[in-house]
């Protein structure tokens, strides 16, 4: 059982990254109405569900999660949303939803049909009996965050030839990308800032570079390929 809706959601995200390496996972709100290759996470319930009888159980509700595949490749995207209900029906700590439809679900939200289905996590959290006093902080609190939002760019090889299935990674926050069949791809989420660069790590056919790159326009990544 996991602690926090952001940890849930955390953990959903890593775990379909170790079930189809190499797909982009990305979750999405409910008003976003894009859908990009790879999976998409949405949270499309929350139901609080009946405590333990004890002196001070904790707080205890049920998450229903939207996963959904697309690919451009049907083969690709058909096994993969296999591949993903597998593991979804061997998971301990969820459970498939068998009476919501992904497909109608896509329909109500306006959403692009998808193949997927709705795993239902349990969330908890401890009761709040009282605020502890915070501790006096004596300098003021400065933040770094990355700004969210898209980089994109294409990997290509010698004499420019756009490279397919490369993988890119953005370092430190986990977020990967697969190229099309024209070299492009499109990363969601933390995305470095204008000023600060972003580390970027790129495979292909057994070659593998570090780039750094800065957020704003398209970026091109260059692979050492042998022809």
């Amino acid at each position: 059982m996991a602690e926090g809706l952001e940890e849930t959601t955390r953990d959903l995200i890593g775990w379909t990254q170790e079930v189809l390496p190499g797909r982009t996972v990305v979750a999405r709100s409910l008003s976003d109405r894009e859908c990009g290759e790879g999976v998409d996470l949405r949270l499309v319930g929350l139901a609080p569900r009946a405590a333990p009888r004890a002196a001070s159980p904790p707080l205890t509700l049920v998450a229903d999660y939207l996963l959904t595949v697309r690919a451009g490749d049907p083969f690709v995207e058909q096994t993969s949303a296999m591949a993903l209900l597998f593991a979804a029906m061997e998971r301990d700590e969820a459970e498939v939803v068998a009476d919501r439809d992904a497909l109608k679900l896509c329909g109500e939200l306006d959403l692009p049909p998808g193949l997927g289905f709705v795993l239902r996590a349990t969330v908890s959290t401890a009761r709040r009996h009282a605020a502890a006093r915070a501790a006096l902080v004596r300098f003021p609190l400065t933040i770094d965050a990355g700004e969210l939002g898209v980089l994109q760019g294409s990997v290509l090889g010698p004499g420019d030839t756009p490279v397919a299935g490369a993988v890119v990674r953005v370092e430190g926050v986990d977020r990967t990308a697969e190229t099309d069949a024209f070299g492009r791809f499109r990363l969601h989420g933390p995305v470095g800032s204008k000023t600060k660069p972003i580390r970027l790590n790129v495979r292909a056919r057994g070659v593998e570079i570090d780039s750094e790159v800065k957020s704003g326009s398209p970026v091109i990544l260059r692979l050492p390929l042998e022809i």
